[in-house]
């Protein structure tokens, strides 16, 4: 869409003009739904989706946590062990 007229509304001062609709300059896109997006935009108000943002990625603490779980185990093992060896 290019152009689009322009609206005054009674939230904006005397002369001032705002465009309608409000993305007719979108040069950008919504990778989720594909709205146009305006210039300033970081969220698409249509489906809430991040458009310039991007996420990072979740930690991977899974395997630190097993590799944690495991010295944990063998270390206790070799405790009880060594306390029956005294012991006996």
């Amino acid at each position: 869409m290019s152009g689009g007229t322009t609206v005054s509304t009674p939230f904006q001062p005397a002369g001032a003009q705002a465009q309608w609709p409000p993305n007719a300059g979108a040069r950008e896109w919504c990778p989720l739904c594909g709205s146009p997006l305006h210039s300033s935009q970081d969220w698409c108000l249509r489906c809430g989706a991040a458009a310039r943002t991007r996420l990072a990625a979740p930690p991977r603490w899974k395997a630190p946590l097993l590799a944690l779980a495991t010295v944990v185990v063998l270390s206790l093992g070799v405790l009880v062990a060594a306390l029956v060896k005294l012991i006996g």
